[in-house]
């Protein structure tokens, strides 16, 4: 097993603007965060996103409508954006990240709008139940319900699409779908968790690094879970799956620095192993939740060019 890399070693590891990038969200968060109540810690969370937002969607020539989606089951709040004056080519259904327990609808806003006016594709953001009030699997079983009734009405392709837990619900999505009689062309799924073995060697290696921790993202799983006890094998959880043929198309981009990036790399290899079409972008020098430091990171900014020209590129 590789060594853990210690907290002041990150100091020389990462770049000037994404320290600062760090030293910014930080400020939102104190060191007792987790102390916290689950609703103070949402809105920092929130708040720490909104503070990234650089520009109204209305400006960039794009139409957002909030709408509650009625399902096989209950209503689910989704958010949608199309860029006015042109035919969308697919339909991407993004799931926002923030451990089954933080974000939304407002907390990705600044993501999927600047993915809409990048691509042109029509984007649908869905806002599922959050731990610890709805514990596993209720998240996994929104992003089905939410995929199933926008393939019903859709006549577009749709794309698969989230980062970290929200990437574990879009993998999700793509597993399941497969019984269905439409299924999605891709899944690009960004820095996302696929698995819950916390003997992975990323997982020590990482453990200390800024943005999610080890611990931290052990602290997740367990309010989802309800439990202390997180098995290494959990159905429902993407590397738990024993049948990785008939995927879709699966991009994935990690980030160098995070205890998650095991699980990108074996998530490929057991759709390679299967016959299936997956394509990994290691990022280098970056940490989670890169995509939010976009505007002010050189790195973090052209990985997101690179996600806009993979899903351009999809449906070229």
């Amino acid at each position: 097993m590789s060594s853990r890399i210690q907290t002041d070693a990150y100091t020389h590891l990462l770049s000037a603007d994404l320290w600062a990038f760090i030293h910014q969200s930080n400020t939102y968060f104190p060191d007792d965060v987790e102390q916290n109540s689950i609703e103070q810690q949402r809105l920092a969370y929130n708040a720490m996103l909104a503070s990234l937002v650089t520009a109204d969607p209305v400006d960039m020539g794009i139409a957002v409508q909030d709408k509650q989606l009625p399902t096989a089951q209950a209503y689910l709040p989704i958010r949608c954006y199309q860029r006015l004056g042109i035919a969308p080519a697919a339909h991407l259904v993004y799931f926002h990240g923030g451990g089954f327990v933080l974000g939304g609808l407002d907390s990705h806003h600044g993501i999927c709008a600047d993915l809409c006016a990048g691509t042109g594709l029509k984007i649908t953001s869905v806002d599922y139940r959050l731990a610890p009030e709805h514990l596993f699997p209720a998240a996994l079983e929104d992003a089905v319900l939410a995929y199933q009734a926008l393939a019903e009405q859709e006549t577009l392709p749709i794309i698969l699409m989230g980062d970290s837990a929200g990437g574990c619900l879009a993998a999700h999505v793509a597993h399941a779908s497969r019984k269905f009689a439409k299924t999605p062309l891709a899944q690009v799924l960004i820095y996302p968790v696929l698995g819950s073995d916390f003997s992975l060697d990323s997982y020590e290696r990482y453990a200390l690094a800024p943005m999610l921790t080890t611990e931290s993202m052990m602290s997740y799983w367990r309010l989802w879970l309800g439990k202390e006890d997180i098995p290494a094998q959990l159905a429902g959880i993407p590397l738990a799956d024993a049948d990785f043929s008939g995927l879709p198309n699966a991009v994935i981009f990690s980030a160098e620095f995070d205890p998650l990036v095991g699980e990108a790399s074996l998530y490929c290899d057991k759709i390679h192993a299967a016959g299936g079409q997956a394509t990994g972008y290691h990022e280098q020098g970056l940490t989670h939740g890169y995509l939010h430091a976009r505007h002010s990171v050189e790195s973090a900014r052209a990985s997101f060019r690179r996600i806009q020209q993979v899903l351009k590129d999809l449906v070229a």
